[in-house]
């Protein structure tokens, strides 16, 4: 692996910047094999070596069973990959079922037949259950955690509230929730407070904005005509309109410095607090290392400002999800509206699609 800076989880080393692979296999259109195996070798070849995957990452494990056959190609690669899974998860109902022990034993029994002899470092709940009170998710994750299915247990799309409940019941080894140039809200800002006051690791999803920091879109046709993006209100009228123009002034930014503007938003992310730890998703290998090798990007004093005032004054123009996702964002331990949100799933037949990300 390249050398970047490191920092620990599951007691082991990772790099300062991991890899996502939800595009792998749930995406408007997924890459082959040959093309997801490039990408993630080239991952862990850079330093990316801490994966991001999840049970709901398309239909039957399909994420879980590519990083099986990524590792049966490459056994050598086994030990390199610190692998965290989120789950506790019903696609069928598709509803969080962190609360339900039973459900959560034999999905990780599943997992396990999937990844054979490859532990699961970090295992988390996607999103917390509605049904079930945090103390009882996370007591449920100790049971689970003693009973040998995963060495370390995770916090997911949580507020700093709900974290610290968490925490009197678990030992929390990360926190993944979104966090970006275009993602800084208070309840967001207030978890990573946490991260940093408690010394646990920041695991930043959606570090490029959902594409747009990586200036994948110019314009609405850009978008795949079946894109799920397109019901997401950053990608709708104006407000896509003038999220493209505030990529346009971070470009300005990132040109001065001699880096493209992927490489400074997650730079910028690794340089918030010593235990943030973006995880950037490509299907590119050279963009892989771009991303990786981001860490090593240092900024001035006057550089550091100069993001600061605009990430300050530039705001993305609304919410990062549809309004019926919105309570299950950062999500507080009693859910309101889950009732709106399963009518609206269902009259949209979600839970039916793979490529309709409801997360």
């Amino acid at each position: 692996m390249s050398i970047i800076p490191t920092l620990k989880i599951a007691g082991k080393n990772v790099g300062r910047v991991g890899y996502g692979l939800m595009q792998l296999t749930w995406a408007d259109q997924p890459p082959s094999q040959e093309v997801s195996f490039a990408a993630m070798k080239a991952a862990v070849d850079a330093g990316a070596n801490c994966w991001s995957s999840a049970t709901i990452y398309g239909p039957d494990n399909a994420n879980v069973r590519l990083i099986a056959a990524f590792l049966k190609k490459y056994p050598e690669y086994k030990e390199k990959v610190v692998l965290v899974i989120k789950g506790c998860h019903d696609q069928g109902a598709w509803l969080p079922k962190g609360g339900d022990i039973d459900f959560v034993r034999r999905e990780l029994k599943e997992l396990k037949e999937i990844l054979g002899d490859k532990k699961i470092d970090v295992y988390l709940p996607a999103r917390l259950d509605p049904n079930a009170s945090v103390e009882k998710v996370f007591q449920n994750m100790v049971t689970l955690q003693k009973e040998g299915h995963f060495t370390a247990i995770g916090a997911g799309e949580i507020n700093a509230e709900s974290l610290e409940r968490a925490a009197k019941v678990a030992p929390i080894s990360l926190v993944e929730n979104e966090l970006s140039l275009f993602t800084q809200d208070e309840p967001i800002r207030k978890v990573l407070d946490w991260s940093t006051k408690n010394q646990i690791p920041y695991f930043a999803y959606s570090p490029l904005g959902h594409g747009f920091l990586a200036g994948r879109w110019k314009s609405i046709e850009d978008l795949p005509e079946n894109s799920r993006l397109k019901s997401f209100p950053w990608f709708q009228g104006e407000a896509f309109e003038n999220n493209v123009k505030l990529v346009e002034r971070l470009d300005v930014i990132a040109k001065k410095k001699g880096v493209t503007t992927s490489q400074l938003a997650l730079a910028w992310i690794t340089q918030l607090s010593p235990y943030t730890l973006p995880i950037p998703a490509s299907t590119k290998p050279d963009r892989v290392r771009a991303n990786t090798e981001s860490v090593n990007i240092k900024f001035t004093p006057e550089e550091l400002d100069e993001i600061n005032t605009f990430v300050a004054n530039n705001k993305a123009v609304g919410d990062r999800y549809p309004k019926h996702l919105l309570p299950f964002l950062v999500s507080p331990s009693t859910i309101q509206g889950i009732e709106c949100w399963l009518l609206t799933a269902t009259t949209a037949d979600a839970m039916n699609e793979p490529n309709r990300c409801l997360f």
